[in-house]
């Protein structure tokens, strides 16, 4: 079986999908858009192309991008399935020639409709159109609900060094929440928690907040989620879905504090491992934070586990 997966994986998550299919055996073509990138030639045409996107709309680097992806798919075998995660991020061009080469053309979109749209036709384009935003499922019936997954293996930390963490990217609303739930901490005495924003949108949030315009790898964040009691999962605007910090916090024995409301709605969801902030809160209850992690039953931690998410999204295989 040949299965071609395309996304922007600028956290792994992704790849964690083929290193698992291909473990499995499948022969597994992988088109990661964050990791083709253009290199100048000079400083000169760096330059150039500053004004050529500014004035005339065209981009030397998505140029490359897109002639990279159109040659690499125009070579590929007729393939089995071909995902395609979130794909308003990519040309139509591009959509219809991966069209051309599967056999069952799956689309999954890990964000609201709201931030990122389908295409116009994608009633036409896709076999299967799945969704991890729950409200956006509620009022498109040719969505499909399909959670994020637990991708790491379930492992439980007895001694935690700190009380709770969170690495968010440039959101202010975010951002703003966060230095929030910094001041509570700050406010019980609570010195030992870790959280980390990438890319700021702004340099007024709690002084413990560590501002940083460096990537941090995927497996630095799992080695600092070991490390910390409770995760932090702050979505944005608009969105409904689930982030993977939910599904690393069932993995890793961790409580949760969300301000992500539709979680209840989830049979995962119990209060005394999760929190959710309301918009207007001002504390953090001593009883949630000192309270110990309820086990979740197996037979519904197993349905978010990455091999339920393959099995779903390419129900042929046979595994």
């Amino acid at each position: 079986m040949k299965i071609t997966i395309v996304a922007f994986d600028i956290w792994g998550f992704n790849k964690q999908i083929v290193d698992y299919l291909k473990l499995q055996g499948i022969e597994v073509t992988f088109y990661d858009s964050n990791g083709i990138r253009y290199i100048y030639k000079n400083k000169l045409e760096r330059v150039k192309n500053f004004f050529s996107k500014t004035f005339l709309n065209q981009n030397i680097k998505k140029d490359y991008l897109n002639k990279t992806l159109t040659d690499g798919i125009s070579n590929l075998d007729m393939q089995d399935y071909i995902l395609i995660v979130n794909p308003g991020q990519f040309k139509q061009e591009i959509i219809g020639l991966l069209k051309s080469k599967a056999s069952q053309f799956i689309a999954f979109n890990y964000d609201s409709l709201a931030r990122i749209p389908l295409p116009d036709n994608h009633e036409q384009l896709f076999d299967k159109i799945f969704s991890f935003d729950l409200n956006d499922v509620k009022e498109n019936n040719y969505l499909t609900l399909l959670t994020n997954f637990i991708y790491v293996d379930h492992e439980v930390n007895p001694a935690p060094k700190n009380k709770a963490f969170m690495i968010l990217s440039k959101s202010i609303e975010r951002e703003l929440l966060l230095s929030r739930i910094a001041d509570i901490f700050d406010a019980k005495s609570i010195k030992n928690y870790e959280f980390i924003v990438v890319n700021p949108s702004t340099q007024k949030v709690n002084k413990h907040i560590k501002l940083t315009k460096k990537h941090v790898p995927l497996q630095s964040v799992i080695a600092k989620m070991k490390e910390a009691e409770i995760l932090i999962d702050l979505i944005r605007p608009n969105q409904s879905g689930l982030s993977f910090r939910v599904f690393e916090a069932m993995a890793f024995h961790k409580k949760l504090i969300t301000n992500n409301e539709t979680i209840k709605e989830y049979d995962f969801y119990n209060p005394d491992n999760i929190l959710i902030l309301n918009k207007e809160f001002n504390d953090i209850p001593d009883s949630f934070l000192n309270q110990s992690y309820k086990e979740i039953p197996a037979d519904i931690y197993n349905k978010y586990t990455l091999r339920y998410f393959v099995k779903t999204v390419f129900p042929k295989l046979h595994i």
